[in-house]
């Protein structure tokens, strides 16, 4: 066994029986009986490795099994026989909103009770309480029934414990979407520097943005099995040719699963290029040249064009169903030449170009194809800024003239 391997786990599968009958599932659960009823697979042969410093964010439809495998993976869930799971630290686990948590119990008695049970002794749990209640900002709350929390205030409880356990994994279910926003940028804050301290994290999560800056590995989940298991970027990808729902017969995903690239049934794009350009003003300017095939009649095509970094975020999306100028209706075997066009003040760093083609139908927008990094350009520099784009910010000495207007702000 690696040194630094902390969780592992091997052809795991959960399913349960579609048996309605409340004496058939008594029987299941305590005798082990079996009834004679068609099953339910929500998870089917999956294998994880999870190992110290890295950050794996978990991606799937709702329905997909992300919840039941994190479950299994925090001991939580029983997982069908012919699981194989080891686990070589401390977890704890963040589930749903106040799972595991007793509603009749106070925060401080839930945080004693998430303490006892992650092995830590009453001393231990004691001098953690401070900086639990510190971080959980509950203030009078903290001694009142949890069943006068709402949602959001069950995950600052659980959330402060779970960081303040020495555990080994944190897994986090989704737990930080019903939080308010000042709250979750301290959440954020906090696993920044614990993954800068070596933390392992298992995330999941709908957003490409957490995922792109949180994860170092991405497992895409789909109808119970894996079907992507690598870097964020190409998870994104991945994920969002589910999420879109496109024809599964146009292109295999990783792994067996189903999903589209580059082929749409009505629409596609060719002839990509990109070039860049020195403009007027002295500002590059980022030219992508293509042309739109149809192979099929379409009265309101629609393009739109995405540049994101490195990490997946998105600088700037372009859609031209939103445009004054919008494309005109296009018949079987027509080409349309497309130019998009933008100023490139980005800074240092690689920059993927994608598209997607779409059909307006009604008021509804229906995704024929996508076309992920079409091309990609890169930024250098070695200047002062660093970000994402480029706002020609300097320092300079101030003189009079610059306070002669300025509004006096107060520092606090």
């Amino acid at each position: 066994m690696s040194s630094d391997l902390l969780l592992e786990a091997r052809g795991v599968s959960k399913s349960y029986s579609m048996s309605l009958s409340p004496r058939e599932r008594f029987f299941e659960a305590v005798f082990g009986w079996t009834p004679d009823k068609p099953y339910h697979v929500v998870l089917e042969n999956i294998d994880i490795e999870v190992r110290r410093g890295e950050t794996l964010g978990i991606m799937g439809r709702n329905g997909a099994g992300k919840t039941t495998l994190l479950g299994i993976l925090g001991n939580v869930i029983e997982p069908s026989s012919g699981s194989s799971i080891t686990r070589y630290g401390r977890i704890a686990v963040l589930l749903a909103v106040g799972a595991g948590f007793n509603p009749q119990f106070t925060g401080r008695e839930n945080a004693e009770l998430f303490c006892s049970l992650m092995g830590l002794s009453s001393a231990e749990t004691a001098a953690r309480m401070g900086a639990i209640i510190a971080f959980a900002e509950l203030d009078d709350y903290f001694d009142m029934p949890l069943r006068t929390y709402s949602s959001g205030m069950m995950a600052r409880l659980g959330f402060a414990c779970a960081i303040h356990v020495d555990a080994d994994v944190i897994i986090i279910d989704e737990t930080l979407a019903v939080g308010d926003a000042s709250f979750r940028v301290r959440c954020y804050e906090r696993i920044k520097h614990m993954q800068d301290n070596g933390q392992t994290f298992l995330l999941v999560s709908h957003s490409p943005n957490l995922i792109a800056n949180f994860c170092t590995r991405t497992i895409v989940i789909e109808k119970g099995r894996k079907v992507f298991d690598g870097a964020p970027l190409d998870g994104l990808n991945v994920y969002k040719d589910i999420r879109e729902n496109l024809a599964a017969s146009k292109k295999s995903l990783p792994n067996g699963g189903t999903g589209s690239d580059l082929v749409a049934p009505k629409l596609r794009l060719e002839n990509v290029r990109f070039n860049e350009v020195a403009g007027s003003d002295g500002v590059k300017r980022g030219i992508l040249t293509c042309d739109l095939l149809s192979e099929a009649t379409v009265p309101n095509p629609v393009v739109s064009f995405g540049i994101r970094n490195q990490e997946g975020i998105v600088i700037c999306s372009y859609d031209s169903e939103h445009d004054v100028t919008q494309l005109k209706p296009m018949s079987t075997g027509g080409r349309t030449s497309l130019v998009f066009e933008f100023k490139n003040i980005l800074l240092a760093g690689a920059y993927f170009i994608s598209a997607r083609v779409a059909e307006r139908v009604g008021d509804v927008t229906l995704t024929l194809g996508t076309h992920h990094n079409i091309a990609r350009f890169d930024v250098v520099g070695k200047g002062t800024n660093s970000g994402l784009v480029d706002l020609k910010a300097a320092l300079t000495t101030a003189t009079a003239s610059h306070h002669d207007s300025a509004p006096e702000v107060a520092i606090r």
